[in-house]
């Protein structure tokens, strides 16, 4: 089982201060459903931080097609 992020835009909640990104989670038998991943705020700094560093690897990376 893997999610997906949905084309459409993540949405922040200032009331609940939090935000929702739409994903689509796949089943190994070949379903799927359209869901939500809620992020509160030191989870939304967190993978801010990490795909941060993510795409700092790939671009020096990216020539050479390697994710070191």
């Amino acid at each position: 089982m893997h999610a997906t992020p949905s084309k459409r835009d993540a949405r922040y909640d200032r009331v609940r201060d939090r935000v929702t990104v739409p994903v689509t989670v796949h089943g190994d038998d070949g379903m799927s459903v359209e869901t939500e991943m809620v992020l509160e705020p030191d989870q939304l700094e967190l993978r801010y931080a990490q795909l941060g560093r993510l795409i700092e690897r790939r671009d020096r990376c990216g020539r050479t097609g390697e994710w070191a």
